[in-house]
């Protein structure tokens, strides 16, 4: 069910997760994470995390920390982390904080990376591959 191929199957799904007479409480989690690690459902999951924030974090406690933030998304940019945080900082993030600071500094961490040692990659590959 959350390996759908579909944005339109992924959405449902995903509004299925606030709905427990849909989707059981106990797998509401499993459910947006497995959407999170389709590449047809990365940025859906995403999105619907950060609009729903406030529903996800006050109504759904067994939501804290679990979808947060989502561990199948390799990259939303730190500035989008960033933004996340900031909106919702009158919500809070409970026992997510933790994930949230170690997913921005891993973020960067990444960004930074990348930044370094792009031209010694792209160098390498060009080589390997004439």
């Amino acid at each position: 069910m959350a390996c759908a191929r579909d944005l339109l199957s992924g959405a449902r799904y995903l509004e299925y997760s606030l709905d427990p007479t849909k989707i059981r409480k106990q797998d509401a989690v499993s459910t947006i994470n497995s959407i999170a690690s389709n590449v047809v459902g990365q940025s859906l999951a995403w999105d619907f995390i950060r609009g729903n924030w406030k529903t996800l974090f006050t109504q759904a406690p067994r939501y804290r920390g679990a979808v947060l933030p989502p561990r199948s998304l390799s990259g939303p940019l730190s500035r989008q982390l960033e933004q996340f945080k900031a909106d919702n900082a009158d919500v809070g993030f409970g026992s997510g904080t933790r994930a949230l600071e170690q997913a921005l500094e891993k973020t960067k961490a990444n960004i930074k990376w990348v930044a370094e040692n792009k031209q010694t990659v792209l160098t390498w590959f060009e080589t390997a591959n004439s």
